[in-house]
């Protein structure tokens, strides 16, 4: 099962797909923290994450971009649930950060080739699991909200997180409070 959990910045995601990766009573839960620490902010909210998910049985893996590498660690993927936390810090990763990755802020990569590689990365690891709970943020306002950096990652975060929806089975939306289920077929609950 795949679950994707969006909403904005310290909506309660977090809290959200812990508790949906729980309930999958999967015997292996890997917190797949993306979030690249830059200073005492960021490491607070580790803090408070780390905190948070105390004694729900998760091994936490860092990973800032290239997550397909987790599969290598993951002994049992068919009794595994993966949290990956969160697609948001993923995208600004590989944006900035990988070398390895054509990014159309590095490199003349369109945005749309950009947000497909990415998607299928995550599509690709969370197919190799039992479950995937996925978390990722919205940000309202378009491209033109922001200054040109900016704008362009939330476009491409924006893109990136279309896809998920178009291949999650359970989509829960806490902006809006809603859960779709089978989010592609436009099935609701």
């Amino acid at each position: 099962m795949i679950y994707l959990v969006t909403g904005t910045p310290d909506s309660g995601k977090s809290a959200a797909a812990e508790e949906l990766a729980v309930r999958t009573d999967d015997p292996r839960k890997i917190y797949l923290a993306t979030m690249k620490v830059l200073d005492e902010a960021g490491r607070k909210r580790v803090a408070k994450h780390r905190k948070q998910r105390e004694g729900k049985g998760f091994v936490t893996i860092e990973r800032e971009f290239g997550i397909l590498r987790v599969l290598e660690m993951i002994e049992m993927p068919s009794e595994t649930t993966v949290l990956l936390e969160c697609v948001s810090n993923l995208v600004g990763n590989e944006m900035h950060d990988n070398p390895d990755r054509r990014s159309p802020l590095r490199s003349a990569a369109s945005p749309e080739e950009f947000a497909e590689e990415i998607a299928e990365e995550i599509r690709e690891l969370a197919v190799s699991v039992h479950n995937a709970v996925i978390v990722t943020n919205e940000f309202e306002g378009g491209r033109e909200t922001y200054d040109a950096e900016t704008g362009l990652y939330v476009e491409l975060l924006h893109m990136v997180n279309v896809r998920i929806s178009a291949f999650a089975d359970l989509k829960c939306d806490l902006l809006t409070g809603r859960k779709i289920l089978n989010a592609g077929k436009g099935e609701r609950v």
